[in-house]
């Protein structure tokens, strides 16, 4: 199996954490006793781990998938790629704040990864290990991580590498 892999090319991808706006009260609106107050601490995002598709290889000139789990961090290579061993990675996010607010957190629906051969890729499947409501800790803390599938096509090679966007604000 070996004589037929044809490209080798490690895959990784950067992640730009991009801190979301925070909700400002109307100052020309009533005040009602739902509204929460503005936060005293503005939300930062610090990336623990960047999201690491690890090394493949291209077994024909068709196209692969290599998907990482969000929550299990499992890496899965299907069609054209055979995995080369190394170790793939989840994304982590470690998210700091005022305690027990909740939070919207926002990843793209996809990324194209552009490697230093001039080859792209594609990200799909862009998704979080979080609940339908996040919210940070009595810590003021929320860590999550995310996953996503990257798809390579026509035997694309290279040294793949991308940012993806994560923004968070206060809900």
């Amino acid at each position: 199996m070996n004589a037929r892999l044809r490209h080798l090319f490690p895959l990784v991808m950067a992640v730009a954490a991009c801190p979301g706006p925070v909700a400002a009260q109307c100052q020309l609106c009533a005040a009602t006793t739902n509204a929460l107050p503005s936060p005293a601490r503005a939300l930062k995002i610090d990336i623990e781990a960047m999201l690491d598709f690890s090394t493949a290889a291209h077994s024909d000139s068709g196209t692969g998938s290599i998907e990482i789990d969000p929550r299990t961090g499992q890496r899965r290579v299907t069609g054209g790629l055979v995995a080369l061993g190394g170790m793939a990675l989840k994304g982590t996010v470690l998210l700091t704040g005022e305690p027990f607010r909740r939070v919207r957190i926002t990843l793209p629906v996809s990324i194209v990864m552009h490697s230093t051969m001039g080859a792209t890729a594609d990200i799909t499947g862009i998704t979080a290990n979080l609940g339908p409501d996040p919210m940070l800790g009595p810590d003021g803390t929320l860590s999550f991580s995310f996953g996503g599938k990257m798809t390579v096509r026509d035997g694309a090679a290279g040294d793949f590498h991308a940012r993806i966007p994560i923004t968070a604000e206060y809900q």
